[in-house]
């Protein structure tokens, strides 16, 4: 497996995957039709619709909740409304377009079911920051193959970091599949992963 670096892009090897993270790409991101339909305040995640286990996806969906609940809990203006019942629900619109699975999630009141598009973007956006974040800082391959212990800390210090490797583990039991909100992507492919 090799890792290019080009032009504002670079590569590097983490827990056998192949990442390669784009900087500057934000004027790119948007041209692309399919994510220029991306609406604001949900987060989208798109896979191949073709024979999905539903173990697979339901412990996906399950993963996903928990992180992003905890992500949206640690965020100053929106903490205080998971102290009150009933708390903000997670809603889930699906959509199948071609080869592809079309999943938009986003927060809702839970008495109307009208998204609450800010409370979405307040958890979306750190989300997607620090599921990005952990996942560049995965071990590296050592020489021969097996995952260099770090000297350092762990990349897993925190409930929330731990909920997000797990979220790493689903994503890899699909032949492909894309997280993104605004202008923030995570593609998985394979053993390829790529960050915008």
């Amino acid at each position: 497996m090799s890792i290019l670096s080009r032009g504002e892009g670079s590569g590097r090897k983490h827990d056998n995957l192949a990442i390669r993270i784009r900087k500057g790409v934000d004027s790119v991101i948007m041209s692309d039709s399919k994510t220029s339909q991306v609406e604001t305040g949900k987060l989208h995640i798109t896979m191949d619709s073709n024979n999905l286990q539903v173990s697979y996806v339901s412990s996906m969906l399950r993963v996903l909740q928990a992180a992003v609940r905890d992500i949206a809990r640690g965020v100053d203006d929106a903490h205080d409304l998971f102290e009150i019942h009933p708390q903000p629900v997670l809603l889930l619109s699906t959509e199948v377009d071609g080869p592809d699975l079309q999943l938009q999630i986003f927060f809702a009141d839970p008495t109307n079911s009208k998204p609450m598009v800010e409370l979405s973007a307040q958890a979306f956006d750190p989300f997607m920051v620090q599921f990005g974040n952990l996942l560049k800082l995965l071990p590296q391959p050592g020489l021969w193959g097996r995952v260099a212990r770090r000297s350092g800390p762990s990349s897993i210090e925190t409930e929330t970091d731990r909920r997000l490797d797990e979220l790493r583990v689903e994503l890899r039991h699909f032949s492909r599949a894309t997280l993104r909100f605004g202008k923030r992507s995570i593609s998985f492919a394979g053993d390829q992963l790529e960050i915008e």
